[in-house]
């Protein structure tokens, strides 16, 4: 079975903060497809990228994600921002790979919107590569089929294998809070 990516399921599953369970669903993509089983290192609020650059084929790829409410257009100064931080602190960096959950809108004139045109001048400038991630990458046979597991638990609204896992863990935690507890009052 296939899950459709439906954006207002993930919101109401991960209400409490969508936009750090969005970096965790990316993250876990990113791991995959760079061949990263164990992760990459991050720090906390790290700037620019969510993550250390890794290389991979002579590129050195960061990610950005970003789970926004409105249009990407919106948020041209900030990718501007984004791109010249990312650079200032990782000045290797060759290339970005940007999640987002939404769209470009098409141009008026051309294809590409004038807010689009100016965050990849702005990349070139910097001699970055932009990818874009947008919402129909979530659609694709990458996230939907080959990683069928992670996009269900993202979009599904049934219990599956992880929200199973994540229980026991819970419950494993709490018995073993009473248990030290316990033994610490006596």
């Amino acid at each position: 079975m296939i899950t459709k990516p439906d954006w207002n399921i993930f919101k109401a599953k991960f209400s409490d903060n969508p936009q750090s369970y969005f970096e965790w669903f990316c993250y876990l993509l990113f791991c995959i497809e760079f061949g990263l089983p164990l992760g990459t290192f991050r720090y906390k609020n790290q700037s620019g990228i969510e993550t250390n650059p890794v290389t991979h084929e002579n590129e050195v790829v960061g990610w950005q994600a970003k789970f926004y409410e409105t249009t990407l257009s919106g948020h041209k100064i900030d990718l501007m921002e984004m791109l010249k931080k990312s650079k200032g602190n990782y000045p290797n960096l060759t290339k970005i790979i940007f999640f987002t959950n939404q769209e470009w809108g098409q141009g008026r004139l051309q294809n590409d919107s004038e807010a689009k045109l100016a965050v990849e001048k702005e990349a070139d400038k910097l001699k970055i590569q932009i990818e874009w991630r947008t919402a129909s990458y979530f659609e694709s046979p990458f996230v939907i089929i080959e990683n069928k597991l992670i996009s269900q638990y993202f979009f599904g609204l049934k219990k599956n294998i992880m929200d199973s896992i994540i229980d026991m863990r819970r419950h494993t935690e709490s018995l073993l809070l009473e248990v030290q507890t316990s033994m610490s009052t006596k």
